[in-house]
């Protein structure tokens, strides 16, 4: 698209609003982000998306069980130091910019690739639900189809990973590797930015 042309949208009074030219941040891993600290939370934009690969459960336990599981996961994700970033992935629900890949009452048991066979499909619908501020549409759908990664999907236009089988595993299994994750975004909306 030339400079000069930017993406325009309607305005619910008839007035013209322009849309931003950036792409928006999606981050990946909770983990990463608490690892980061506050500084780098400030740093966030306002308009990110959350894309975690764990439970919700996980940051906010309500239950004895929920607590113990937890724990077991991650101690930093309760930590009074990721108190602000427990208050922000709030606010982001409120705003429904948040996805846990692992459903409620999901048995975790470690392993990479296990996960919610189901979880893409529900992710693709939630990107779906949210408007692309580059283009003003929603988002398209997440490429799910394996024949697609098999067959058109050009490795040598990867940016994370070329490797088609381990994209289509990760996404199949509903499990979370970060480089499938995000080629899987990438390659599905490119206007996406995801982050670690």
């Amino acid at each position: 698209m030339p400079e000069s042309a930017s993406p325009t949208q309607e305005a619910a009074a008839g007035e013209v609003t322009q849309l931003p030219k950036r792409g928006r941040k999606i981050y990946i891993s909770l983990s990463s982000l608490l690892r980061q600290g506050e500084r780098c939370w400030r740093e966030i934009p306002e308009d990110a998306l959350f894309f975690f690969g764990s439970k919700r459960s996980w940051v906010f336990p309500s239950t004895d069980a929920e607590i113990a599981e937890s724990k077991k996961q991650s101690s930093s994700y309760t930590s009074e130091v990721a108190a602000p970033m427990r208050a922000l992935i709030l606010e982001k629900e409120e705003r429904n910019e948040v996805f846990w890949l692992k459903p409620p009452g999901f048995l975790y048991r470690g392993g990479l690739y296990e996960g919610d066979p189901n979880a893409f499909d529900k992710a693709s619908v939630w990107l779906q639900s949210l408007t692309d501020p580059v283009t003003g549409e929603p988002y398209p759908p997440l490429k799910l189809d394996v024949q697609w990664w098999m067959t058109e999907f050009q490795a040598s236009s990867a940016k994370y990973t070329g490797d088609a089988r381990t994209i289509c595993r990760n996404f199949r299994n509903g499990a979370h590797d970060y480089d499938p994750v995000q080629e899987l975004l990438y390659q599905s909306c490119p206007t996406l930015e995801p982050v670690l």
